[in-house]
């Protein structure tokens, strides 16, 4: 007896509504990358001397002389010959593909369509997440061996970072500030800051007449952007902080998808070069500036019954794709004198409040 088993509901089905993606879908944070793409500033033309992933490319700068000792005039002055510094643009590629299948969703309460802009947009997210991940670790490792002038706390040898007293936590920016000044970098400083070291910036830009202290002068000069990963815990607050239009990003994607995808093709053996453009939000969730991603598809006929197709199908394979070059001013030796003789030089200073 089935007890009317056979006519019995089966498990009901819906799909959320459009507010409740929200937490699945929540924009990845590009703070870093939105800081950073002042670097296609440096050389417009600097992207497109790579042809081809496998061509290198170098740019380069004159380097100032070294001080000299000559006091006096001389009729037969002899001096030294001027020189040059190169940088090497490498670039970093990011890959993330998926597929779909033209049956797949036939059967299913999402249709082909909402399938295929979810996993796009999910590369995408993905791509931006690796992309900053790689970049902040860039920023990190450029950092210079060389921080003139005397602030707050003191200079940490071995790890390479300005450390502030914890005492000083008020005017961590200030004592930020003051030390880029003292390395001649005074205008237009752009500084990557932690969670922590935010609260600080928020807390004290904040302050005024009518809560008793004004903090908010110390920022002058500055911009600050906060970025959800950690940067150095070791401290109570960290900072990476350098001059702007001399640190950033040359982003770059092959000849073939400086295009629209064209769908007919994409749906060939074949297949398509194509790209869409990304806009790249800062940490406040306004676009900072867009990127063009490369995307590649093609199709095959396929099998597809063991995932979610069927046995006569046809396989589209889809590739995203973005190549950023990281590119630092180079700097010569002409600092690494005295205390500093053999360290190296370079226009990201790291900062860090010490814990109570």
């Amino acid at each position: 007896m089935s007890y009317f088993e056979p006519s019995a509901l089966v498990a009901g089905q819906a799909l959320f509504l459009q507010n409740y993606k929200k937490g699945e879908w929540r924009l990845p944070d590009t703070a870093v990358l939105a800081s950073m793409y002042t670097g296609q500033k440096a050389n417009p033309f600097l992207a497109s001397l790579r042809k081809r992933e496998d061509r290198s490319v170098y740019a380069y700068i004159p380097t100032r002389r070294a001080k000299g000792t000559d006091t006096s005039r001389e009729h037969d002055h002899t001096g030294t010959r001027g020189d040059s510094k190169a940088s090497t643009l490498s670039w970093n590629s990011i890959v993330e593909p998926f597929s779909i299948s033209i049956k797949q969703m036939d059967n299913n309460l999402m249709s082909f369509e909402e399938n295929y802009a979810a996993q796009l947009n999910s590369c995408i997210m993905n791509i931006l997440e690796r992309q900053e991940a790689a970049q902040l670790a860039n920023l990190i490792a450029d950092k210079t061996e060389i921080n003139k002038g005397e602030i707050q706390g003191a200079w940490n040898s071995t790890d390479s970072v300005m450390e502030i007293y914890n005492a000083q936590s008020e005017k961590f920016f200030q004592n930020v500030r003051t030390s880029m000044d003292n390395n001649l970098f005074r205008n237009n400083v752009m500084v990557v800051v932690d969670s922590l070291a935010y609260m600080n910036a928020d807390f004290n830009v904040n302050q005024g007449s009518q809560n008793g202290t004004n903090l908010g002068f110390q920022f002058a000069g500055m911009n600050i952007a906060k970025t959800t990963s950690t940067i150095d815990s070791d401290y109570s607050g960290a900072a990476l902080a350098f001059d702007m239009n001399t640190v950033g990003i040359v982003p770059w994607i092959p000849v073939q998808n400086r295009k629209a995808l064209d769908p007919r093709a994409a749906l060939t053996y074949n297949g398509d070069y194509g790209s869409i453009t990304v806009p790249v939000y800062d940490d406040k969730g306004n676009v900072a500036y867009s990127l063009d991603f490369a995307i590649h598809s093609y199709a095959s006929r396929s099998d597809s019954s063991a995932k979610g197709g069927y046995k006569q199908d046809v396989t589209i394979e889809v590739e995203v794709s973005l190549d950023l070059a990281y590119l630092s001013a180079p700097l010569s030796t002409f600092r690494a004198t005295g205390d500093w003789a053999g360290k190296a030089d370079s226009m990201v200073y790291q900062f860090g409040l010490l814990p109570a």
